[in-house]
Formats: structure tokens, sequence, C-alpha cells
């Protein structure tokens, strides 16, 4: 027999794939609450249980999503890869997480615009900003990038065109092409707009 909380795990997973379903075949905007709660079979009550706003489940979906990107990059960083390397995988991942999910791409993209961050937050699973940060972190200690870099200035350069790109994108998606804008921007960044012949 289930315990208590393999009961409430089951029915806040549940309550996440109705969520996710939704918002990706009719957009984020137009589900409901009622919608989720529906299609999960579950009373509104148990909906404000775990979850106070549809933003709350939305961000939910974002972090499951992310947590297995980015324990991945983060094993094969210490397993030697270069961090840089896995910067550009990841946003590579990320470019096609968002391609697949347009309906909600721009919900969850204004969605970082708007909430308290704690600049401090240095824990990879809790955002894609603290995942930057960390992958950062592990390009400096691998010598990639400068000592005089403020890695958490750099992070929110990063993370400032991965929303703008998406944002963007989302006005005349193209398949297979916010992907390759990231990367391309990663690599402007990294190697600067300078020309060499003038430095």
């Amino acid at each position: 027999m289930a315990t208590q909380e393999e009961r409430k795990k089951r029915t806040r997973d549940k309550l996440i794939n109705s969520a996710r379903n939704l918002f990706e075949s009719k957009g984020f905007e137009a589900t409901l609450i009622d919608n989720i709660i529906k299609l999960a079979n579950v009373a509104k009550g148990t909906f404000y249980q775990h979850f106070n706003t549809k933003l709350e489940i939305l961000m939910a979906i974002e972090r499951e999503s992310n947590s297995e990107i980015t324990l991945k990059a983060l094993k094969s960083i210490s397993n030697g890869k270069s961090a840089l390397k896995v910067l550009d995988e990841y946003l590579e991942s990320l470019g096609n997480w968002f391609e697949k999910r347009e309906k909600i791409a721009e919900a969850m993209v204004i969605h970082s615009l708007t909430r308290d961050r704690d600049k401090n937050d240095e824990s990879p699973l809790s955002s894609s900003r603290g995942f930057i940060y960390n992958v950062l972190t592990s390009a400096k200690k691998q010598k990639l990038i400068r000592d005089d870099i403020d890695l958490w200035e750099l992070a929110d350069m990063i993370g400032g065109f991965i929303i703008v790109s998406v944002l963007k994108w989302i006005k005349k998606p193209q398949p297979n092409q916010l992907d390759e804008i990231l990367k391309r921007l990663l690599k402007i960044l990294l190697q600067g707009i300078q020309n060499k012949d003038n430095l």
C-alpha cells in the first residue's frame, strides 16, 4: 500500500503531466486551472494543495525538464569535458526544448524576467541562471575564461541573450533555428566582437 507521501507525489506528478500536455497543446494563456484538474481527475482543492497558481505549475515543469539536462551536463564536466563545450551543448538543448514547446516558451521566458532572484543562488538545479553560473565557474577553473570576469554578470548576459532570442523566435518560429541562434550568440560573446588585428 502506498504511503501518504507516495500518493501526494503521484498526484503532483499527475497535475504536472496534465498541465504540460494542456500547455503544449492549447498554450499557457488558453489553459485554465479547471482544465488541468479535469484532465488530472482531481478536485480543485487538491490542485491548490500543490500549487498556488498556474504559473507555479509552469515553473515546476521547467525545473523538472531542466534538471535532467543539467545533471547530465554537470556530470560530463566532472568527467573532464570542457565547460564551454558543455555550455554550448546546453544552449542547443535549451533551443530544441523551446522549439518543441513553442506554446509555453513565451510564458516561461516572461516569468524568468519577473521573478525575484537571489543574487547568490548558486544551485544549478534551481534555475538556468544558477546552472550557467556553475558551468562558468568550472570554465574559470579550467582556465577557459579570464579570472577578472564577474561570473554572475556573465551568467546574466547569457541569460539575457537567451531571453531576447526566444522572444524574437516566437514571433517567427522556424524549425531547427533557435538552437543555432543561441550557439552563435554564445560564440560571439566568448570570442568578442573586436577584430583581432585591432587589439
